[in-house]
């Protein structure tokens, strides 16, 4: 019976070593992109009218804070009742796009949003990741728009580019303004969007 060769036996060692060296490089890239879940916050939470630190521990399904990896500004720093003010007043886009083209979709999804930004409870973060999640449909049901003016998913295309730097930023450095111009931008996006929707 002959024996059997492991197929690292075909591979000069050199090579072996550099390939590895590769592999985690690239490994590190991606974690640097897509970090674990943090289970330390990078933002600070204080104390404000809807929620206390000493809650941190419920679990409730109302109960619940919002998850560090979705808290994306220092709570209650502005004023006691938006938990994320900044990230609170900037769904004013939507909300503004939703009433000017008639949306539900981008209405509700401007409410829920802002609204999950002020009160820091996950539930409500859930009901406003399902309003993305309608917009996300209406945009599907639309595709046509897209097929008639391609040159519209550069902007699509970069409202998402923004939205991966922004969770990217806010969990690894605690930074805010990415959420924000994230907001400002896709409302802009939405109102490019539906303006040329209605004319199809």
């Amino acid at each position: 019976m002959e024996a059997t060769t492991s197929c690292h036996g075909h591979v000069p060692t050199s090579y072996r070593g550099s390939f590895t060296q590769k592999a985690n490089r690239a490994c590190q890239v991606i974690r640097s992109i897509f970090p674990k879940t943090i289970t330390e916050p990078a933002f600070e939470r204080g104390a404000g009218f809807w929620t206390h630190p000493d809650e941190e521990s419920k679990t409730s399904f109302l109960g619940k804070l919002t998850d560090y990896n979705s808290q994306r500004e220092n709570w209650y720093k502005v004023n006691c009742y938006m938990a994320e003010f900044w990230c609170t007043i900037s769904n004013a886009g939507f909300i503004y796009v939703g009433l000017k083209h008639g949306s539900p979709e981008l209405l509700f999804a401007g409410c829920a949003s802002a609204i999950s930004h002020s009160i820091p409870k996950q539930w409500l973060l859930t009901v406003d990741k399902i309003g993305v999640l309608i917009v996300l449909s209406k945009l599907i049901r639309d595709y046509q728009v897209l097929g008639d003016h391609p040159w519209l998913a550069a902007p699509v295309t970069t409202a998402v580019a923004i939205n991966l730097a922004d969770a990217h930023l806010s969990r690894n450095y605690g930074v805010t303004w990415p959420h924000v111009v994230w907001h400002l931008s896709a409302a802009a996006i939405a109102d490019l969007f539906l303006q040329y929707a209605e004319n199809s």
